[in-house]
């Protein structure tokens, strides 16, 4: 029964995937179901040439838009890591599911862990077509050849960066063989880092010579290269973490964006991948899911703590954070994207890397090093930005501090930026424990769906505390 179930998904998955490639050739992310071949699953016309390859591409990307952990709905990380941190209070009464997050009541059982899972491994599983399918083409050209497969790795690795550090060991996937899939092992964090950084070195040598999209809705050489500054980051390769972001500051086209009122636009120099609109005049869903048009809020707002972190004269606060009121409270929520109904053109996309995030790896990573004056100035470049007054004279300690305290009031409301830095740096307990009711250390992963430990018995033990 659980292979015909497993097998079952896939398939679902596989077909909607063929048929979401042939149908994609019209301009329009508009997808419909179609079965495969009947004597053959691998879908060989897929990778015949490089448009229906790039169908297959923006199948993915608009389903990290609409469904993944980048979504900016209420199933994404930045709205349910936000309520599981100390960003977001809920008043919803219709979102129960996220209610477990702001409670600290996240079980197995949820549907919320099961999508996030589901939706993480069915992209992985569709980067893995497309590596196994581009391999094996005849007729797609070298260099085609190596940009889609610099691609397809650069997008295993991000989808798994977050399995990681969402439910701790998870499997590395890397193939679509269900007989090697259906019984697989966990892995260590540090062996699923390890394929991470491998993915990433891949595709960042491979992308090496990629065209630029000058839209910036696909990965290229430099979001690889991004990618792994934040993961030698989180792995205390301060280093490492240092020559990839310099390498960005000082190789690449991008440019922080001196106006912050501008920073969420389309066209920002700062974006280094954001993802398509879908259609044009479609804006972003996080502008739908976040702006509160009249009080009180119909879903959630930024909490008095978020509010109070901001200093006085910070430019962001004014351009960043929205208010609403009913004449007697005020309520603030997240601004950084405006257009929450389409508009003749598409104004704002959903930017997933950005030039600001290298310049704080900078700062901290260096500061870690003992390198003060070097991190001090890639500090204050950001609160420059902010129009927020320089630092100086700052041990290791306090600058370190300052850091963190710069990184929560720039990734706010973003991709569960404050959640994975609270549990990288070690403060997740003092920050979350008086905030969430029965808080333990293991709360610092969501347990493993329990539909997923009834396929596969090789995925337990359960994480510890569920």
């Amino acid at each position: 029964m659980h292979t015909n179930n497993r097998t079952t998904r896939q398939l679902n998955f596989l077909r909607a995937f063929i048929g979401t490639v042939l149908l994609t050739l019209c301009s329009c992310e508009q997808y419909l179901e179609v079965d495969p071949p009947k004597n053959q699953l691998t879908g060989e016309v897929v990778f015949e040439d490089a448009a229906t390859v790039d169908a297959a591409f923006a199948y993915i990307y608009a389903e990290l838009r609409e469904n993944g952990f980048t979504t900016g709905g209420t199933q994404g990380l930045s709205y349910l890591m936000g309520h599981y941190s100390d960003e977001f209070d809920l008043y919803s009464s219709t979102l129960p599911g996220v209610l477990n997050y702001t409670n600290n009541t996240v079980l197995p059982s949820d549907n919320s862990v099961k999508n996030l899972w589901d939706t993480g491994y069915g992209l992985i599983y569709a980067a893995n077509a497309l590596l196994e399918g581009v391999s094996s083409s005849g007729s797609l050209s070298d260099v085609e050849k190596e940009r889609f497969l610099g691609e397809a790795y650069f997008i295993r690795a991000f989808l798994h960066f977050y399995l990681v550090n969402i439910f701790g060991e998870v499997p590395y996937i890397m193939t679509t063989e269900y007989d090697e899939n259906k019984d697989i092992d966990k892995l260590k964090i540090a062996e699923v880092y390890r394929h991470i950084e491998d993915d990433l070195l891949m595709a960042k040598g491979m992308l090496a010579s990629s065209p630029t999209d000058l839209e910036r809705f696909r990965p290229n050489h430099w979001t690889a290269s991004a990618m792994l500054a934040r993961v030698y980051l989180y792995l205390e390769e301060w280093q490492m973490a240092i020559d990839e972001a310099s390498n960005i500051l000082s190789d690449s086209e991008y440019s922080l964006n001196l106006d912050v009122d501008k920073v969420f636009l389309k066209e920002s120099p700062e974006t280094l991948w954001q993802l398509g609109p879908g259609l044009p005049g479609n804006n972003t869903k996080e502008a739908f899911t976040f702006v509160i048009v009249n009080g009180p809020p119909p879903n959630s707002a930024l909490t008095p703590t978020l509010i109070g972190s901001f200093e006085e004269g910070d430019a962001r606060f004014d351009h960043w954070i929205g208010s609403a009121t009913d004449g007697l409270e005020t309520w603030y929520f997240p601004f950084k994207y405006r257009q929450f109904v389409p508009t003749a053109s598409t104004q704002e996309c959903s930017i997933i890397f950005r030039l600001a995030e290298q310049y704080l790896i900078l700062a901290e990573a260096n500061a870690q090093l003992g390198n003060l004056g070097p991190a001090l100035v890639f500090l204050n470049t950001v609160r420059s930005r902010a129009s927020l007054p320089l630092l100086g004279n700052l041990d290791k300690t306090s600058l370190l501090e300052a850091v963190q305290a710069e990184r929560r009031v720039e990734f706010f409301s973003e991709q569960g930026h404050r959640f994975f830095d609270l549990k990288r740096t070690g403060r997740a307990d003092a920050v979350l424990a008086h905030l969430k009711s029965g808080w333990e250390s293991s709360d610092q992963l969501l347990p493993i769906p329990e539909s997923e430990l009834l396929l596969n018995p090789n995925l337990l033990p359960q994480n510890e505390g569920y």
